[in-house]
């Protein structure tokens, strides 16, 4: 699994993959490109045999790193994609010197719920009505040890 920054030309392929979801926060290709303008944003994406298989995207806002979107390929889900992303972002948060990680995820979405769960996050706190004003997205966190060897930028 590749992961690497994301291209103008990955944002339709991020869109049809926010689509696969139904219920997912979608940006479609004008919300990531207006993520290029925002200095703190990260967005990458995984590629599988030479083809984006989904992406994440994040902010650095040390200490902290919040992460706003992250989807997988659904013919992709359970190959390690997301996984990879994530470990990815660990990385930034390190070389950044971030000291967690902070989410909203849909409270009816328990496969992203499990998976961040398996990665370290805890439910944190709710936001009602976060999702098209009528469902509730849950608060997660992931505490990340600071090392001393992490770059100061």
């Amino acid at each position: 699994m590749l992961i690497r920054r994301a291209k103008k030309e990955d944002y339709p392929v991020f869109a049809a993959i926010e689509a696969e979801h139904p219920g997912f926060p979608a940006w479609g290709e004008s919300g990531f490109a207006g993520e290029e303008k925002n200095r703190n944003s990260v967005t990458l994406a995984a590629e599988a045999d030479g083809a984006v298989a989904g992406f994440i995207s994040f902010w650095i806002l040390r200490p902290q790193v919040q992460l706003n979107s992250l989807a997988v390929k659904k013919d992709l889900l359970r190959r390690g994609a997301a996984t990879a992303l994530l470990g990815k972002l660990l990385e930034y948060a390190a070389k950044s010197a971030c000291t967690g990680i902070d989410l909203e995820v849909n409270e009816f979405n328990a496969p992203a719920i499990a998976f961040y769960r398996r990665h370290g996050f805890e439910v944190v706190g709710k936001r009602p009505k976060f999702y098209n004003n009528t469902q509730a997205a849950l608060l997660m966190r992931r505490a990340l040890q600071r090392s001393p060897h992490a770059a100061l930028r």
